[in-house]
């Protein structure tokens, strides 16, 4: 019974050290478990981070290359404006050396003359000589050749003037209303230094009548006054305001269609989204763009402003909106007025705006870039304010527009022109 006994405790002995290494062994093989799991996480850590580090190296590599095409378009612009220079120096030239020949046959032409009047009259003092006689006659027919050159003369003249007043009566008529066919109403639209907008009735159609001020009454100015509507009428384009008549009697009325909103209350009661500002700014540049390159002379706005860009929702429940620039006229007719006020609001006014021989159409590109800056920001900025309104604006493409905009030295902004290419390219 003892050897059993032995050999029992023995075997528990035994048993007892293979349980010992055997849980042993599970330790070290959990705790490889734990360091395979720890290798294999940061493994992963690491694998992450190198994606991370591709994605910003992609995004890098992006960035430059729009970079890159920016500087393109920017190198290609400048070569067509190289080009455009170039051209005008050649013709300049060509018309310089055709005025250089124009004057030497012109001079040509006068020392023939002078010959042959010098031939003419050796020869009027042989027949002079010829006797008294002969000259009693031709001083005769020389009275009479006058006297039919005067009436000539007189009978021109009249034909002249009357066909002055067939020219000025057939320009006016186009665009002259009478006052008759206005009836006003108590609406009024707007007031300024120039006078007041209200709603009108012409024709059966409800317009916008502007009453100017009491303007100083003179043949010069009713001149002048007639001569910007002249041109008012011949403006054709579907993003400035349609001009519709003005009357000539008493204080000028100028009457164009009615708008039913303009940017201005727009961004006072809520804002727009920024496909509507694109959209706008595009009209609007458009608009500027036909007037700077209007023939056979440039038109300066010299007044861009919100409250003059007027609003009319588009068809189709697309909740667009048309943008037409209004008063694109006026700031020619100010002087008129005996209450007057400086062209355009100070805001908006160009550093050279008080410097009339550097006015060009860049003082409007600058009006403009207070526009966008405007729209943006929904309140007119203050210039004090622009440098960090204009830092605030997201996107980068719009934010270098407006700086280029509003840049002091008026020779480097960008034209009307350029400015639609970009907007079309964002767009």
């Amino acid at each position: 019974g003892r050897e059993l006994e032995e050999e029992r405790r023995e075997k528990e002995q035994v048993r007892n050290r293979l349980q010992q290494q055997l849980e042993g062994r599970e330790r070290q093989l959990e705790q490889a478990q734990q360091q395979g799991q720890e290798r294999e996480r940061q493994a992963r850590e690491q694998e992450q981070n190198l994606q991370r580090q591709l994605q910003e190296r992609e995004r890098e590599v992006q960035q430059a290359r729009e970079q890159e095409q920016q500087l393109q378009r920017e190198i290609q612009q400048a070569g067509e404006r190289e080009q455009g220079l170039q051209q005008q120096l050649r013709e300049s030239q060509q018309q310089f050396q055709r005025e250089i020949e124009q004057s030497r046959q012109q001079g040509q032409e006068r020392e023939r003359q002078v010959q042959n009047l010098q031939q003419q009259l050796q020869e009027r003092e042989r027949e002079i000589q010829e006797g008294e006689e002969r000259e009693q006659g031709l001083q005769g027919q020389l009275q009479q050749a006058q006297q039919q050159l005067q009436e000539s003369q007189e009978r021109e003249r009249g034909l002249e003037q009357q066909l002055r007043e067939r020219d000025r009566q057939e320009r006016e008529s186009s665009w002259v209303v009478s006052r008759n066919d206005i009836r006003m109403t108590e609406r009024i639209l707007g007031r300024g230094g120039w006078g007041e907008v209200r709603v009108a009735r012409f024709h059966g159609l409800e317009v916008a009548a502007k009453v100017l001020h009491e303007t100083i009454i003179s043949e010069y100015n009713v001149s002048l006054f007639s001569r910007e509507m002249n041109i008012a009428s011949k403006i054709r384009h579907p993003n400035l305001l349609q001009f519709i008549g003005a009357t000539t009697e008493g204080n000028p009325m100028i009457l164009t269609e009615l708008m039913p909103t303009s940017l201005r209350k727009e961004l006072e009661t809520g804002g727009l989204a920024y496909p509507a500002i694109l959209s706008i700014s595009l009209d609007v540049a458009c608009a500027l763009n036909y007037l700077h390159l209007f023939k056979p002379h440039p038109i300066l706005h010299r007044d861009v402003s919100s409250a003059n860009v007027l609003l009319q929702p588009m068809g189709g429940g697309h909740g667009g909106l048309r943008a037409k620039v209004s008063d694109y006229g006026s700031a020619n007719l100010q002087h008129l007025i005996i209450r007057s006020v400086n062209p355009g609001g100070p805001l908006y006014a160009a550093p050279e705006a008080g410097n009339p021989r550097e006015h060009s159409p860049s003082m409007d590109v600058f009006s403009y870039g207070v526009l966008l800056l405007e729209m943006i920001t929904r309140r007119i900025p203050l210039p004090e304010e622009r440098v960090g309104l204009i830092d605030g604006i997201r996107r980068a493409s719009f934010r270098s527009l407006v700086q280029r905009c509003l840049l002091v030295e008026y020779r480097h902004r960008p034209t009307m022109n350029d400015i639609i290419t970009e907007l079309n390219d964002t767009i």
